[in-house]
């Protein structure tokens, strides 16, 4: 039971907690288009790549027993962020609602933009030779392994026989250059040398370039015909319809900058690139000596990774 000189911050969290949850949800929902969450209880988490067991072969009255094509394996570690504010018996006292439900926004909004950031250096990372993924090389890169023959101290072991693909070009956005990019993706194969199927769906770009993208996708990724440049009256149909386009980069150098862009299969990236969750973003209640401060903070524990490069083509723009 709070004695009577504690007794006003007993309403103060349901209003916190309630607004931090909306305001987390709400910032973060865009990228869960092409990012998935999963929760773990473990001090890492393997996130693998495709992979699987090929073609069957002909029956010929002995079974053909599966050996598995492998590929990737990367470790994401999740990491502790929090941040604190308080609120005082006078802002509470005036105004409790309106005060709390202040500081859950600004909170949410923290845990919101923390977990964004570190998306937003991920993909910028994708052209840092530096910032290596389980294949051993960056997520944009001319010679990623098609496969892996097993692992050692959970480093995957490269099946230097399988080959290699390129998810690297650098070409300005056009719709010739996505096009070719889809035509490259289906060219693609899985580690056990099946077809790789996929949608190359979603165009990703920096802020400078959204003004190309909305022209290419039109308004609501709706198909829309395109006056022939040759003889100025002419339409032909947009060859990528219902693509849709995000926006990627914000604030200084996150996310794609300039002319860099990339064309995805979004339900192929939900599957292979992840938030990594130990516990999700939430707000504590803090105990302090002082009677006159309520304090809360704002706690999560995550990481953020990609296991696979087929689903996604980058490029760096000419």
């Amino acid at each position: 039971m709070p004695n009577a000189n504690t007794a006003w911050k007993s309403d103060n969290y349901k209003f916190v907690g309630k607004s931090f949850d909306f305001t987390y949800a709400n910032r973060l929902n865009k990228m869960l288009a092409v990012v998935g969450e999963v929760d773990s209880n473990s001090i890492d988490y393997e996130l693998t790549g495709m992979g699987g067991y090929g073609e069957m072969l002909p029956y010929n009255g002995d079974l053909n027993f599966a050996t598995q094509k492998r590929g990737f394996k990367t470790i994401v570690t999740p990491g502790e962020f929090n941040l604190s504010l308080a609120v005082g018996y006078k802002q509470a006292k005036i105004d409790k609602t309106g005060e709390c439900r202040k500081v859950g926004t600004r909170l949410g909004q923290s845990a919101a933009m923390t977990v964004y950031a570190h998306l937003l250096r991920m993909f910028s990372g994708a052209f840092d030779a530096a910032k290596i993924g389980g294949d051993g090389v960056c997520w944009a890169n001319t010679a990623h392994p098609v496969a892996s023959k097993g692992d050692a101290n959970r480093q995957s072991i490269v099946d230097t026989e399988a080959g290699t693909f390129s998810n690297k070009i650098s070409t300005n956005l056009s719709v010739s250059a996505i096009t070719s990019a889809q035509t490259a993706a289906s060219r693609f194969i899985t580690p056990d040398g099946l077809p790789f199927l996929c949608d190359m769906n979603m165009l990703l770009v920096s802020p400078e370039l959204e003004a190309d993208a909305a022209k290419i996708c039109g308004k609501d990724a709706k198909w829309r015909p395109h006056q022939n440049p040759q003889d100025g009256a002419t339409t032909f149909s947009n060859p990528v319809p219902d693509l849709q386009y995000m926006v990627l980069g914000g604030g200084k150098d996150l996310g794609f900058t300039g002319k860099q862009w990339a064309i995805c299969d979004a339900s192929l990236m939900r599957e292979v690139v992840k938030i990594v969750y130990i516990t999700r973003p939430k707000v504590l209640r803090s105990q302090l000596d002082n009677p006159l401060k309520d304090c809360f903070t704002g706690y999560c524990d995550f990481g953020v990774g990609w296991g696979d490069a087929r689903q996604i083509i980058f490029s760096t723009g000419s």
